[in-house]
């Protein structure tokens, strides 16, 4: 038998060849998966990224942060999430971490949207971040001349900004003209040695920072501005407050022979439209937001709030001598009241001894709870870095010579101005009222603004009856003959009136008024003092008589 061998080579040289291809088709395979894999993997980062950016944008540092972390040992853009975590160091603030980072940068390129963070620093006037980044692009060799300009205008380094200016590629400046024509504006009044960076309501100039100097210099009487210089230092911002400087200067001339405080609020917005200091101790700074004083008979509306309010013994009508016996010690009125009919009528004449036996008859603790929901042991009130002082008084009172002392104001409890007014606020809006406020917005160096108020709706009480009865007894101290606002009373507009005096005689009383206007449909709250000036219902009232013609200029 013969066998053929001639193909048997072949054979296993295509066997071998056949195993070859399935080892090469599988290796293809795997190889396909893997730059498929890869490349998913360089998508989802750079997905997880893009996220991270528009999140710190956001100033939403916490998820940034959150997403960042599970990124951040990936083997894709390594130099790209560098350059975002020293980002998300300047949005907390934490400078010295961000320069290492970028100190430590060899200027590799990355993926970050730069322009948009610039940008976000430039609009949001954040010059501090603004001029650390702008240090690393430049490391970088990126365009960001423009921005390293804008930055040199806003910490009033004009001289070095005019010379950037001629740097500016044609592109960038082309496309920022009227930028630059505001920063040419801004650094000719730097060259001036002065620049006017607060206004009022109008638009006018009220404060200037000189350079020389580095302070804020008023250009209006009655208010300060340190607050303001000190944010004013770290960089150029325009701010427009809610002042009227017409009625702040007609406030100066009325205070030409006392001493005092004063503020007045805008009720459609609670805006503050007048805020005047002139205090007997010229230390005391912006003393219409923090001096605090005996507030005395106009918390006597806070008294009565309390005693309408609550369930009570009924008190009137009853007789008033002038003097009643508590602890073994006599509280006093300022005279006999006599025959006090009704707690509208108490408030008119402001009878001590009808506000004792209101307070006497609730409780304390029911008296300590409306002057707590009339801001009284609370924290101050803000407006961004502006604060407003708010007033105390004595939670631990034991007997009822001390809370008859506290329905009067005297001893007890201490107010401020804006306090004052803003409980007048409060009543004048049945207790509903915006959250007060000065700022009204804020530029940035190429006056575009950053910051504008928001509203926001403050609601004290409910108690609709209860502030309607108040307003009423508040409109009889002066329409009421025998009112001890009466003297104040003019034929032009009606006004809703507390009076209270306060002090020692031997130093001076102070006259302390809180009240609205026009009664009927309330458009301005207002509170002032008059350090040693004497009665409330006599100098304080003509002060406030002689206001209402100033005002609407009779």
């Amino acid at each position: 038998m013969i066998i053929d061998y001639k193909d048997i080579s072949f054979s296993f040289k295509r066997k071998r060849k056949e195993k070859y291809f399935r080892r090469l088709k599988f290796v293809f395979i795997i190889l396909i998966i893997l730059i498929f894999y890869l490349l998913f993997n360089i998508f989802q980062s750079y997905k997880k990224i893009n996220m991270i950016e528009n999140l710190v944008l956001q100033n939403n540092i916490e998820k940034a942060l959150e997403i960042f972390k599970k990124v951040e040992n990936t083997l894709f853009f390594k130099n790209t999430k560098k350059e975002l975590k020293a980002l998300i160091y300047l949005f907390k603030r934490d400078y010295f971490s961000a320069r290492d980072i970028f100190n430590n940068s060899k200027g590799e390129k990355t993926f970050v949207k730069f322009e948009k963070f610039l940008n976000y620093f430039l609009d949001n006037a954040e010059y501090e971040k603004l001029k650390i980044y702008v240090d690393y692009l430049t490391k970088k060799g990126e365009d960001v001349v423009f921005f390293k300009m804008l930055y040199m205008t806003a910490s009033f380094n004009y001289y070095r900004s005019s010379e950037l200016i001629g740097k500016i590629s044609e592109k960038s400046f082309e496309k920022n003209r009227k930028a630059l024509k505001i920063v040419n504006k801004i650094n000719n009044e730097l060259k001036s040695g002065k620049i006017n960076y607060i206004f009022d309501i109008n638009g006018k100039p009220i404060a200037y920072y000189n350079l020389k100097n580095k302070n804020t210099v008023p250009l209006i009487p009655g208010i300060g501005f340190d607050k303001f210089n000190f944010y004013f230092k770290h960089g150029i911002k325009f701010y427009k407050l809610t002042i009227n400087v017409k009625v702040q200067n007609k406030l100066h001339k009325l205070f030409k022979n006392f001493f005092g405080t004063f503020l007045l609020f805008n009720l459609s917005d609670n805006s503050i439209v007048a805020a005047y200091s002139k205090p007997f101790n010229p230390k005391i700074k912006d003393a219409v937001f923090s001096q605090e004083y005996e507030p005395a008979s106009i918390v006597k509306v806070l008294t009565l709030f309390s005693y309408l309010k609550y369930p009570h013994i009924e008190i009137f009508p009853f007789f008033c001598n002038g003097n009643i016996r508590l602890d073994n010690r006599i509280f006093y009125d300022w005279k006999k009241h006599e025959n006090v009919k009704t707690c509208r009528k108490a408030l008119a004449v402001s009878c001590n001894i009808a506000f004792s036996k209101m307070a006497l008859s609730v409780g304390f603790s029911k008296v300590s709870d409306i002057y707590k929901k009339f801001y009284f042991n609370t924290n101050g009130l803000k407006d961004l870095f502006f604060s407003f002082n708010l007033g105390k008084y004595n939670e631990k009172i034991s007997n009822d010579f001390q809370l008859s002392k506290l329905s009067v104001g005297l001893e007890e409890i201490k107010i401020t101005t804006f306090h004052a007014a803003l409980i007048s606020a409060i009543i004048s809006q049945n207790g509903s009222i915006q959250s007060p406020y000065l700022i009204k917005n804020i530029k940035n160096v190429l006056k575009l603004g950053f910051y504008n108020h928001k509203p926001k709706k403050i609601e004290i009480s409910s108690d609709y009856s209860v502030f309607q009865n108040i307003k009423e007894a508040m409109i009889d101290v002066v329409e009421d003959k025998k009112g001890t606002g009466h003297r104040s009373k003019v034929d032009f507009v009606k006004v809703a009136l507390k009076t209270g005096t306060s002090g020692k005689r031997k130093f001076g009383f102070d006259s302390v008024l809180i009240g609205f206007f026009p009664a009927d449909k309330p458009q301005y709250a207002f509170a002032f003092r008059l350090e040693r000036a004497g009665k409330a219902e006599l100098k304080g009232a003509y002060f406030l008589k002689d206001f209402l013609n100033s005002f609407y200029e009779h």
